[in-house]
């Protein structure tokens, strides 16, 4: 696509401006765009075109290495055995077959083993019947961005790994050059192990960077997929709104297709933006231009989304993951439910949490919990009077010796209980819902004077499962 025509030089005062000719390098006060630093690290060094090779290929075999399949149609009675001596010429890691289902999950060697079975025997007759093999789906894939551009293969995997066993993971590389992207993929065992990768890397600072993990469609992972065409412009300086000039300065060597700051509900946040082109080609020429750029004086990042969305779905994910990040530093434990408050009555410190606002007059926000919302719930006055008991029993503890702190505790709380028991038999046939006061049962449990729910033990699964040792 043909270079903007206005956005020759500096655009605004102390701007920058990519070269007017399209596919030239940035040209902007400070060092050139081979010795100039980015932010999240130094420009590499070119790469010998067998290490570029080496890359890609790695690259590649990862892309395509899916090596769970799932084995459909089976006879009602199929057994593990029979899957083993079915794909007796693979190298199975692990086998189960679910008879409810008629189905065997099976894990082989390698995503080559994959596709040569399904090859081999999909609709194969076994036993009577047409066998359906796929690729089995995944929910637990994560795409990481903003990674220091020096990172290498194996520090993302230390990374990754740091929170469960991983399915294959890789980063994504530079067709043209073999360097890294700043971002890559990682598939974890269990979907569990990516949602704690996903909400411990969302917002991680690592150097200058701070990361961003999403969720990704499997189906993404193919070699004309993984190149991002998005932009994010970020570290822009504090109160930029100028978004014509910004979409005159990146429209400088291509034309993008989307380019818009960041905003929430109206309002500019976050001092960051996404812009998209027509190709990942284009975008990525772009990205190596822009090192080392600044806009009225300040040194911006400029650093690939993850692809597969388009420039307006990827900037909203930005957004609500920047509003996420924000809500997470409110308090470092999550807020507690009645039923976790009900459990901590006999917890002095928790306790002392409660009563603050009546010993001090004033309602006090807890440092570390933060204020839990559902403790509105517990502020009735139906049942102030059971808290007045738990206040009594506190201050006395506070104006009498430690000796007699249990004591004194016991002599109330089983009326303050009785009381909150009486409250909640009042509602015993209102339906709880997910935050709302639980059913008099589970409180009674919770403070100690009723019988704990029985557990239903028949928990029995029709299926049989072998792992390759």
């Amino acid at each position: 696509m043909a270079a903007a025509a206005a956005a020759g030089g500096g655009i605004g005062e102390g701007g920058a401006g990519l070269g007017g000719a399209a596919g030239s390098e940035l040209r902007g006060p400070g060092p050139s765009a081979e010795t100039c630093e980015d932010t999240r690290g130094p420009v590499p060094a070119a790469l010998h075109p067998d290490e570029v090779a080496a890359r890609l290929q790695r690259m590649r075999r990862e892309l395509s290495n899916r090596r769970k399949i799932l084995v459909k149609n089976l006879p009602q009675d199929s057994s593990c055995q029979e899957v083993h001596d079915l794909l007796q010429d693979y190298e199975l890691k692990y086998c189960y077959v679910d008879r409810n289902k008629r189905t065997a999950f099976v894990t082989l060697l390698n995503g080559e083993q994959a596709q040569n079975a399904i090859q081999t025997f999909h609709q194969y007759s076994f036993r009577g019947k047409d066998l359906i093999v796929q690729l089995q789906p995944t929910d637990a894939l994560l795409c990481i961005t903003n990674l220091p551009t020096s990172f290498t293969l194996e520090e993302f995997e230390e990374l990754v790994r740091a929170y469960g066993n991983i399915e294959r993971c890789f980063l994504v590389y530079s067709e043209v050059t073999g360097h890294s992207k700043g971002y890559g993929f990682v598939e974890y065992m269990k979907k569990d192990f990516a949602a704690k990768a996903r909400l411990e890397l969302l917002g991680k600072q690592l150097g200058t960077s701070v990361l961003f993990a999403q969720w990704m469609d499997v189906n993404l992972l193919a070699a004309e997929l993984i190149h991002s065409k998005c932009l994010c412009v970020d570290k822009l300086p504090g109160g930029y709104r100028d978004s014509e000039e910004l979409l005159q300065f990146f429209s400088s060597i291509h034309k993008p297709v989307f380019c818009q700051l960041a905003q929430d509900e109206g309002s500019y946040v976050g001092g960051f933006a996404v812009v998209e082109y027509h190709s990942a080609e284009h975008a990525e020429e772009v990205q190596r231009a822009a090192v080392g750029m600044t806009i009225k004086g300040s040194k911006v990042q400029v650093s690939f989304c993850a692809p597969g969305a388009p420039g307006r779905s990827t900037l909203a994910a930005l957004i609500a993951a920047q509003r996420v990040m924000h809500s997470n530093h409110k308090g470092l434990l999550p807020e507690p439910n009645p039923v976790q408050i009900m459990k901590s009555l006999n917890n002095p410190a928790m306790l002392q949490v409660l009563l603050q606002p009546q010993l001090c007059g004033r309602a006090v926000k807890p440092a570390v919990l933060g204020t839990p919302h559902s403790l509105s719930h517990l502020m009735n006055p139906s049942i102030s009077s059971a808290f007045l008991h738990l206040n009594k029993a506190h201050q006395s503890s506070i104006m009498g010796n430690t000796s007699n702190l249990f004591l004194q505790s016991l002599s109330h709380v089983p009326l303050a209980q009785q009381q909150l028991m009486k409250f909640e038999n009042i509602h015993a046939n209102n339906k709880p819902g997910l935050l709302g006061e639980p059913p008099a049962m589970v409180l009674q449990t919770s403070v100690g004077i009723g019988s704990a729910l029985p557990l239903k033990t028949e928990l029995g699964h029709h299926g049989e499962a072998h792992k390759s040792k």
